[in-house]
Formats: C-alpha cells, sequence, structure tokens
C-alpha cells in the first residue's frame, strides 16, 4: 500500500482569493506571504482527509471556515478515492482495511507550534510508544471494555467463581429464567401435550389433514372443470357463430336460386339467338335483292323511301315492346305510307329490271330457310323486320343474365372462401349445405358440453380466486368429505370441553409469554421461543464472560513483557536512522519510567527529551514521527504535510531537516511543504532541483 495524494482543489473563501487547484508531485511546495490563504488551504486539506470532529482521534483545533474541494488519494482502493469535507475519511479505510492505527494522523501532518505527539512532558508519552512499539495501546483499548468485575473473577470447576454484579448478576438472571421456563414446559408437556387431550388433538389434526386435502382436491376439481369450459370455449370461438352460419346457409340459397334463373334465361336466349344466322342472311339478301330488282335511273329514291320503311317498321316493333301507345301509333302510320311507297317503287323497278340469276338464287335460299316464296322486296322486309325483334329482345335479356352470372360466381368465391377458413379445407359446391350442417352440429354439441360442465362446476361451489393448479393426488369425493367435516366438528367439541380443565396452565404460559392467544398451540409456540432466547441469553452473556475473563488473563500475561517491548522498539532501524540523520548527534534512545524518553549521542552521553531546546525537540519530533509512520504502515510509503514544521530551526538545522525530506522522498515518500517563509522556500527549491521532474511548486496570491 502506498498512500499518495494524486489532486488538490480547494474554492476560493476566506483569505483565498482565487481557487487552488494542484497537481502534486514527489516533493511539493506551496508557497504564500501571510494572509494568501496557506492556512486555509491546510486546514482544507486536513478536513477533507482526516476527521475532525468531537469523536476524532486527533484534537485538530481548526478554524472555523466554510471550506468547499476535494483531494483525490490513490492506494486505498483499486481506484482512486475522492475525499471532501463530508463522506468517509482515511481513519475508516485504515479500519476496514490494512488495521493502522486510527491516530496515524498525528504523524502524517506536522504543524508549525504543534510538533509534539502527546500532551506528556517528553512530548511523545508512553501511549504513544505502546501504540506503536508493544501493541500494548491495543489492549489497554480492549482491557477499558471488560467490567471490574469480570476481570476479577474466576473459572474453578467449571463455574464461574466472581461477585453477583454487573453482567455476573445478568448471567444468574438469565439461568434462573432458562429454569423458570424449562419447569413450565414440563408441567405443559405432562397437563396439555399427553393423555386424553393429545389424543383428541391428534385425531383432530389427522381428520383435519383429510379434510385440508379433500378441499384442495375440491378446488383442483373445480379448476380442472373451469379448465375444461375455457378450453371448449374457446374451440367454439374458433368456429362461426350461429348467426354466421344462418347468413352464410342464406348466401347458399341465394346461390342456387340465381342458378336455377340463369339456366332459365340461357335456355331463352338460345331460343331468341338461334335465328341470328336468318337475321344476318335477311340482311344481306335485302341489299342483294335491291340491287338486282332496281333500274339504272331510279335508284336514289327507291333507296330512300326503303329506308324510311325499315326504320317505322323497326319503330313500331320497339314502341310496341315498350308499351309506348302514341308513339306506336304515329309510327305504325309511317312505317305503313313508307312501305306502301317502297312496294310502288320496287313494283316499278321490277317491271325495268326483271328477274335475273342471283334474284332467282335470293328465292330460292328464302324457301330453304323460311319454307315461303320471296314475291317482292316487300316480304322481305317484313321477314327482316320479325327477325329484328328477336335480336331486339335478346339484347336486355344477355345483359342481365351476365349480371346475375358475376354476382353469382362472386357469391360462390366468397362461400368458398368462407367454408375454407372455417374448415382449412376447399369444400365441394355440392357440400357446402353438408358442411354448413356438421358446424352446426359441432356448435351445438360444445354448447351442450360446456352447459353440462358448467351445471357441474356451479355445483361444487368454488369461487375463481380459489382454484388451484397443483394435484393433490387425491379425487373429489362429495360424500367423503361431508362424513370427514362432521367427525371433525364432534371432534374439535371433545377438544375444546378437555382444553376447559387447563384454562389455570394456560394463564400462567399466557402471562409468561406476555400473549394473550386462546390457541394452545400458539402459547406452547411462544413458550418454547421464550425459553429458547432465554437459553440463547444465557449462553451469550456465559460466552461473553468467559472470553473477556480469558482475554484479561492474556492481557495481563503480555503486560508484564511490557517494558522489554517497548525497549526493544525504540532500538528498531525505522526510529534510529532518521533521529541520527536529522540531529547529527543522538544514535539511540531508550524510555525511563520516571523521566520519559532519553537520547544517547555518539559518546554515549543522556539527554532528556524533555530538556532539549525547542528546536532540538522539533527535530527529534519530526524523526520520531517519520519512524514511527514508517513501522505502522510497515515499510510501505505514504504523504507527509509539513504546514511550516521547520520554522523555528536554526538555519543550520532547516538545511538538515530539509535534506532529511528529500532522502524521504527518495524512499518513496510524498511530501507537502507550507510555507510563507522565504528562506525555507529556497531552500525547497534548491531540493526541487534534485528531484527533477517530481517536484511541484505552487506560489499562492499569484494570478
Amino acid at each position: 500500500m502506498t498512500l499518495r495524494i494524486d489532486r488538490i482543489k480547494v474554492n476560493r473563501a476566506g483569505p483565498l482569493e482565487s481557487d487552488f487547484e494542484f497537481e502534486p508531485g514527489d516533493l511539493n511546495l506551496i508557497y504564500g506571504q501571510n494572509e494568501t490563504g496557506k492556512t486555509y488551504v491546510v486546514e482544507s486539506l486536513i478536513r477533507f482527509l482526516f476527521k475532525t470532529n468531537s469523536r476524532a482521534p486527533v484534537d485538530w483545533d481548526l478554524r472555523d471556515w466554510d471550506i468547499a474541494g476535494r483531494a483525490i488519494v490513490s492506494g486505498l482502493e483499486s481506484d482512486p478515492v475522492t475525499f471532501t469535507k463530508s463522506g468517509r475519511k482515511l481513519e475508516d479505510y485504515w479500519e476496514d482495511g490494512p488495521g493502522l492505527p486510527r491516530d496515524l494522523s498525528r504523524l502524517l501532518v506536522v504543524r508549525a507550534g504543534a510538533t509534539v505527539l502527546a500532551k506528556e512532558r517528553d512530548g511523545v508519552g508512553r501511549d504513544i510508544l505502546k501504540d506503536y512499539l508493544s501493541g500494548e495501546g491495543l489492549l489497554d483499548r480492549i482491557a477499558g471494555n471488560i467490567e471490574t468485575v469480570i476481570a476479577g473473577a474466576k473459572v474453578q470447576d467449571r463455574q464461574i467463581d466472581g461477585a453477583k454484579q454487573g453482567r455476573l448478576k445478568t448471567r444468574a438472571q438469565c439461568e434462573a429464567r432458562v429454569n423458570r421456563f424449562q419447569t413450565l414446559l414440563k408441567d405443559v408437556e405432562e397437563g396439555y401435550a399427553s393423555g386424553e387431550a393429545y389424543s383428541l388433538r391428534q385425531r383432530k389434526e389427522g381428520l383435519a389433514t383429510q379434510v385440508e386435502t379433500l378441499e384442495k382436491a375440491k378446488r383442483y376439481h373445480a379448476g380442472q372443470l373451469a379448465g375444461q369450459v375455457q378450453r371448449l370455449e374457446s374451440e367454439k370461438g374458433e368456429l362461426p357463430t350461429e348467426g354466421d352460419l344462418a347468413r352464410l346457409e342464406a348466401d347458399v340459397t341465394t346461390w342456387e336460386s340465381n342458378k336455377a334463373e340463369i339456366e332459365t334465361k340461357t335456355e331463352k336466349l338460345q331460343e331468341l339467338e338461334s335465328t341470328s344466322p336468318d337475321f344476318e342472311w335477311a340482311s344481306k339478301a335485302d341489299r342483294l335483292y335491291k340491287d338486282a330488282t332496281s333500274g339504272a335511273a331510279g335508284g336514289g329514291p327507291k333507296k330512300v323511301f326503303m329506308l324510311l320503311a325499315l326504320l317505322s317498321f323497326t319503330g313500331t316493333v320497339a314502341f310496341g315492346l315498350l308499351g309506348l301507345r302514341i308513339p306506336l301509333i304515329l309510327s305504325a302510320v309511317l312505317s305503313a305510307l313508307f312501305g306502301a311507297i317502297t312496294y310502288l317503287n320496287l313494283k316499278k323497278a321490277a317491271s325495268y329490271a326483271g328477274e335475273n340469276t342471283e334474284l332467282a338464287k335470293l328465292k330460292a335460299e328464302y324457301r330453304t330457310r323460311f319454307g315461303s316464296d320471296l314475291t317482292d322486296q316487300a316480304t322481305l322486309l317484313a321477314k327482316l323486320g320479325e327477325l329484328n325483334k328477336n335480336e331486339i329482345l335478346a339484347t336486355p335479356l344477355r345483359e342481365a343474365r351476365d349480371v346475375l352470372s358475376e354476382e353469382t360466381r362472386t357469391l360462390e368465391r366468397t362461400t368458398t372462401a368462407t367454408l375454407k377458413d372455417w374448415t382449412g379445407n376447399e369444400v365441394p359446391v355440392e357440400e357446402w349445405r353438408k358442411t354448413i350442417r356438421a358446424l352446426t352440429e359441432r356448435i351445438d354439441g360444445l354448447q351442450s358440453q360446456i352447459d353440462s360442465i358448467g351445471q357441474e362446476l356451479g355445483s361444487v361451489g368454488v369461487p375463481r380466486h380459489e382454484y388451484v393448479e397443483e394435484d393433490p393426488g387425491r379425487e373429489w369425493d362429495s360424500e367423503r368429505y361431508a362424513e370427514l367435516t362432521g367427525r371433525l366438528h364432534v371432534t374439535r367439541e371433545a377438544v375444546e370441553k378437555e382444553e376447559k380443565n387447563l384454562e389455570g396452565l394456560k394463564t400462567r404460559v399466557a402471562q409468561e409469554t406476555g400473549r394473550d392467544d386462546s390457541d394452545w398451540e400458539e402459547l406452547i409456540t411462544a413458550l418454547s421461543n421464550k425459553r429458547g432466547e432465554a437459553a440463547q441469553e444465557y449462553r451469550e452473556v456465559t460466552a461473553e464472560i468467559l472470553a473477556k475473563i480469558q482475554v484479561n488473563a492474556v492481557i495481563e500475561e503480555f503486560r508484564q513483557a511490557e517494558n522489554s517491548r517497548i525497549a526493544e522498539g525504540l532500538k528498531r532501524e525505522e526510529l534510529t536512522e532518521p533521529l541520527h540523520a536529522l540531529t547529527g548527534r543522538y544514535r539511540s534512545i531508550r524510555l525511563d519510567d520516571d523521566q520519559g524518553l532519553v537520547l544517547v549521542t555518539d559518546k554515549d552521553e543522556d539527554y532528556l527529551l524533555a530538556s532539549l531546546s525547542t528546536g532540538a525537540r522539533e527535530q527529534i519530533f519530526l524523526a520520531l514521527r517519520m519512524g514511527f509512520a514508517s513501522i505502522a504502515m510497515e515499510g510501505e510509503t505514504g504523504f507527509l504535510i509539513l504546514d511550516d514544521a521547520f520554522q523555528h530551526s536554526d538555519w543550520d538545522r532547516r538545511e538538515k531537516l530539509v535534506d532529511r525530506t528529500l532522502s524521504l522522498v527518495e524512499s518513496g515518500w510524498q511530501v507537502f511543504y507550507f510555507t510563507m517563509d522565504d528562506h525555507l522556500a529556497g531552500l525547497f527549491q534548491d531540493a526541487g532541483g534534485k528531484v527533477g521532474e517530481g517536484f511541484r511548486s505552487h506560489r499562492l496570491g499569484e494570478d
């Protein structure tokens, strides 16, 4: 573990005119004249890192500044830890982690005029020596937690012998409570937990268990029935509704009706369309007849009257079909007039042209087709008008049939698709009604099952929220359930009657347990718990007393060698090496029981630490701090905060102190020196030149 401060930020306040932000190196010099904030920064850093409240291990005597900022420290955890005015402090990490002394902070921070380690005559005191050299300080704190009465007690013949006071008195009281509870439990065992009452309770419990199992079976059975209903409802829900089937059946009826009507219309249309070839021949024959019978000079007028006659005749037929009376009369008159004119013209033309070979062919074909003679063009026009009437009637009939056919095909597609959705298969037209009947029967069957199971579920009478899914391993039997509940009722009455005879004993148990329960089982459980608690407390108190007696004996044995361990500790190199390096004359140190620490020079001369000058004492205190810190950290390195700690030393000693500080840095320590002394600032600047990149400095009061 190597503790280092990686970054410091102190927000400006008090005498600090601007934020102090500093990224430390190995050797760090912070210089500032009076009233530039040096003390503010030092005390902020102390508040960030160490406990400073009334329960702190060190009395820091800090000013009441409202500080803000942070310090980031590495070496405590895998990642650097940020410290602020609130939150965990270094002492917390030392206790939880490496187990360093909580007052190690007094070694890591040295302030001018406060170099002594303790308020003792020699400035160190026996408590410090015991903490860092012999472990006695810890033993003293442990011993302080052991009561005097326990420290004076002994264990003889497996019994604790001592005054019945304090924890020994508590132990005797616990033992008495355990005995009292045990006696009462014995009485309960003899009175309640055996004999007729016990037999009746056992019988009641057995019957209650059987009833409970049947009740679970009942709830399970109800759940299974509800599940069946749900599955049937789900299956039914996947089928069409009765309304859907009725609508589809109506569509099938419509489809069948449409098919019949289409057949009728088709037959009628075929009958009308059978004259279409004759109509086409007659139309052509009319033109040929005109050509064969017309003269060279009279074609124009003849054609006009023939055309008018044909149109009038066509109108007469159409108006007759439509039932328009007045247009029919007018059209008939015009048809007769133009027909007469046409006849006269044709007769006249025939007298000029005569018959030819083409005309003979027409007349022969006419006889073949119609079974009568073609005497003149009027006869041909009459036949053409008759054939045209069929063409006029066929057109609306064809359109009506086509519309009905399209509607029927659409109905067939939708019906086929609907049945495929319902059945998953293509259903031929001839099986439509059979499939609809099958679906209807399936729906009726499912509904019948749902109704039947629903009636059974209703008769079971279990609310939905009480259904269970776990099979109790027994089938529901309503008759057996009625029998067992009756027997359970009788047995409960017998138990209640028997327990009335034990009311006195129950009252005693209730008083001891502090419960008002009327149930024996709960009272016995409470009494057993009380006995267990009392026994546990008795064991814990006894174990605590025995442990403290043993610890006290070990401490007493260990204390007998306290002086020798301290003496050996004072010889450790961690103390003697910095002592000689800083003073140049003292090579060792020893403890005098009456006068405190005594320093021994190279010439074996003894000097009381309490009698030395202030400057010499500060050197020695600094050396002891460094030594004790190194011992506490078991050879690991950390940081030192020196707040003008060398201020009272003369110039020669200052140079030695700075040199020693430099050797600490070279051994891995991180040092912060705060000063307002120009001479010390210069010495550290020179030392910083030897450190190189590891040296950082900051001058307070400069922007």
